[in-house]
């Protein structure tokens, strides 16, 4: 019987021995093994082939963005089931979006109890992702720590990134293969989330909320 490899990486010694302890009271068995900084976690993650990856976003050495960090455990293993710990409330709503994006396999407190460590491991070992919370689709966001103002769908932030390319509707049907009223409905229900009536005030809350970056904003630019 083949044993799961799980690494934990945490800088802080208390919390790392604390995710040790929770994996501990799991029913199944695994082999966990620690890191205190980025660059040892990367260089455990390359050895050990490991079955999941639990780091916290403000790991020791780790990039400020948590995408850079989690686009780094993947270099070598595309599909490597990353759980990102992080302190409540430290997530902006457009980190969590860019994250659920890069199919990030959970988001979870650096304060979660045991209960639910040995819930959110089980499922991303079983399914490759925890199940949907928070409108996120693949992404475990424990909805009491992370209540988001607005959540738009996969879907929707692809379309909203092709408006702010100042994409026409027919244009952005035809990048997504979908058809010129799907995406009047999903920009509708964007406009309405967001509490607009016009693309660029989508854009401009986007903009605020950090699910877009003004690099890549066209239609805020040509009204400039």
């Amino acid at each position: 019987m083949v044993v799961p490899v799980i690494l934990v990486a945490d800088s802080a010694p208390l919390l790392r021995h604390g995710l040790l302890q929770a994996l501990s009271h799991a029913d199944a068995t695994y082999q966990v093994h620690e890191a205190a900084t980025a660059p040892e976690l990367l260089r455990l993650t390359e050895l050990l082939r490991p079955a999941l990856v639990l780091a916290a976003t403000n790991l020791a050495g780790a990039p400020a963005e948590p995408l850079a960090l989690l686009r780094q455990l993947r270099e070598g293993q595309a599909n490597l089931p990353v759980v990102l710990l992080a302190e409540v409330h430290s997530l902006q709503q457009g980190v969590i979006q860019q994250l659920h994006i890069a199919r990030v396999s959970g988001l979870m407190a650096r304060n979660a109890s045991i209960a639910e460590v040995c819930s959110t491991v089980q499922q991303v070992l079983t399914y490759g992702c925890c199940p949907d919370s928070c409108g996120l689709d693949c992404c475990q966001v424990t909805r009491s720590r992370y209540e988001l103002p607005v959540a738009f769908t996969s879907r929707q932030l692809e379309i909203l990134h092709l408006m702010a390319e100042d994409r026409s509707n027919e244009e952005i049907a035809r990048c997504l293969f979908t058809s010129v009223r799907t995406v009047e409905y999903h920009r509708s229900q964007m406009l309405q989330k967001a509490g607009t009536r016009t693309t660029l005030g989508l854009v401009l809350f986007a903009l605020k909320q950090g699910i877009l970056r003004l690099d890549e904003c066209a239609v805020v630019a040509a009204d400039r």
